[in-house]
């Protein structure tokens, strides 16, 4: 699925960021991948080569629902049943499970509120085809823009995040184009995913101009 990065509601929304803090006192790791599956799914001519893709220090990750697999296959599409419903070869238990899930992040489950955090990565990473994962320092990202509030991210194997935008100097870009630059191009699409795999207990906040 075509994962547009600028929402409706915010076009145009460019938000400032307090200084970023050297690694030494970033806190906190999420492992980050991409998607190989988004990559060789899309057929269009000016889909780029994805023998690499640096994923820039700044990247916001939002949480974006989840896991039933690892970071670079969250929803598990490995074991997807034909015509995208369900998987194989689950006990009928653990179908049930992952449908209630489902149902809480298309929103159709009321009484379910997602958490409102995303997380920021401190230092430009190079994926692969051969090395498409990394551990990568982050911190939790607070905002009022984009009502993002969580300011302590539990490590949590059962929820992923995905890439939403990027920090440049004091600037945040919610958009990701499709060009042919490989980073852009499988952001967009939803094809950089990453779990928080140890706690994130510091945060950087960003301002509005307005």
């Amino acid at each position: 699925m075509i994962r547009f990065a600028l929402m409706a509601g915010m076009a145009g929304i460019m938000a400032g960021l307090m200084p970023l803090r050297p690694p030494s006192a970033w806190g906190g790791e999420i492992r980050i991948c991409f998607d190989r599956r988004v990559a060789e799914a899309d057929p269009a001519p000016n889909m780029p080569r994805f023998d690499s893709i640096t994923v820039p220090s700044g990247t916001v990750f939002n949480y974006a629902g989840h896991a039933f697999g690892p970071a670079d296959d969250p929803l598990d599409r490995a074991h997807a049943a034909p015509f995208g419903d369900g998987w194989r070869g689950l006990p009928p238990g653990e179908e049930k499970r992952r449908r209630a899930l489902q149902m809480e992040d298309i929103g159709g489950d009321s009484g379910y509120h997602r958490p409102q955090a995303a997380v920021m990565i401190g230092a430009t990473t190079t994926l692969t085809r051969a090395r498409p994962c990394a551990n990568v320092a982050a911190q939790a990202v607070l905002s009022e823009d984009w009502t993002w509030t969580a300011d302590h991210i539990p490590a949590d194997p059962h929820v992923y995040y995905q890439a939403y935008g990027v920090v440049h100097g004091s600037r945040f870009d919610p958009t990701f184009d499709t060009d042919p630059d490989a980073f852009q191009w499988v952001a967009a699409h939803g094809g950089l995913n990453g779990i928080v795999i140890s706690d994130i207990e510091q945060s950087v906040t960003l301002h509005s101009d307005d």
